[in-house]
């Protein structure tokens, strides 16, 4: 198991296109996809590719770790590579940490290699969401958000851990996929959860009231997939004064507040499109996407995807707003 350690890195985006036949990277000079057949007949050595693919840095790591042969078995991988500019957004400070020891060192680079026992077409074969075993022994979360429903041949952006795979390159038996953060482990652990995410913030203590107050903060919750908006404390305070009493004062009414702020699946950002969202109490939100953010409701995403086990957090500046009739419902 991963010791109790955590590091720091820096989110990026992009975006991945999956066809029936293959993968293919859209980039902002060529509207097309260079499409490439799933599995090429020809052996290739898997960390020759990833060299050769300029993941110079996530070599020379797997090396330093002595992971060579882990990295090199004759079996379907899965790679998550990150970009040599993923580790360099790594603090410097945790990242030198992270070098002197060489057990959590491998820990995280394992935590890349996905292992499958055939070979698999990864990201078309995913229906959403999927969890898997990494080599580390801990899942990566996967998932799939299409444009239009279920078919393979439509645009899809897929992505672990919320982080967008930007494109596919298909190594022999295995694919390598390019992503822009380096992943940790600790994301999808069962110990990573909403409520002791909530609890590890001073600034979310209102909130976690909430669940304290309806008797749901030692209930695991982990139930399905879910996606969780967190207003912080200073968006419950910015209510007009009496109404959070109010809302507190009646259990009805703080189960409404409480469903109001979770949907039921996975959104991470790469996720969210414009349009109504349902979320548990049975309204409808509005997202609102746009090149200086996103908005919930009335409320605008200030700390997008954050991984827990039971799905994703977003932090929110606001406190979203249900329609008064469902205050009126019964639950």
């Amino acid at each position: 198991m991963l010791p109790n350690r955590t590091f720091k890195v820096v989110l990026f985006s992009s975006q991945v296109n999956v066809t029936a036949s293959g993968y293919g990277k859209k980039d902002q000079y060529n509207s097309g996809y260079a499409v490439q057949p799933a599995y090429p007949s020809q052996s290739v050595d898997l960390l020759t590719a990833i060299r050769k693919n300029g993941f110079t840095t996530f070599v020379d790591l797997i090396v330093k770790a002595g992971l060579e042969e882990t990295f090199s078995a004759n079996r379907p991988f899965v790679v998550l590579a990150p970009t040599n500019e993923a580790f360099a957004a790594i603090d410097p400070a945790v990242l030198a940490a992270l070098l002197k020891d060489i057990y959590l060192l491998r820990d995280i680079l394992r935590y890349h290699l996905v292992l499958f026992r055939q070979p698999c077409s990864l990201v078309s074969s995913i229906f959403v969401e999927l969890t898997i075993n990494t080599a580390l022994g801990e899942v990566v979360r996967f998932n799939v958000y299409r444009n239009k429903g279920p078919s393979f041949a439509t645009e899809d952006i897929a992505t672990a851990n919320g982080v967008p795979l930007l494109r596919a390159i298909p190594t022999g038996k295995s694919i390598i996929y390019p992503i822009e953060k380096v992943l940790n482990p600790q994301d999808v652990s069962p110990n990573n959860t909403v409520i002791n995410f909530l609890r590890s913030n001073k600034d979310f203590s209102i909130f976690l009231s909430v669940f304290e107050v309806l008797g749901l903060a030692e209930n695991n919750f982990k139930a399905r997939p879910k996606t969780t908006f967190v207003p912080t404390n200073a968006a419950f305070k910015a209510l007009p004064p009496g109404v959070l009493d109010s809302i507190f004062a009646d259990p009805d009414k703080l189960i409404v507040l409480l469903n109001t702020h979770i949907a039921s699946g996975t959104f991470y950002t790469a996720g969210l499109t414009d349009g109504p969202l349902t979320v548990l109490a049975g309204i409808q939100v509005d997202i609102n996407v746009t090149p200086y953010g996103i908005t919930v409701g009335n409320a605008k995403i200030i700390e997008p995807d954050i991984t827990v086990f039971e799905g994703v957090v977003h932090v929110i500046s606001s406190v979203i707003q249900a329609e008064e009739t469902c205050f009126n419902r019964m639950y």
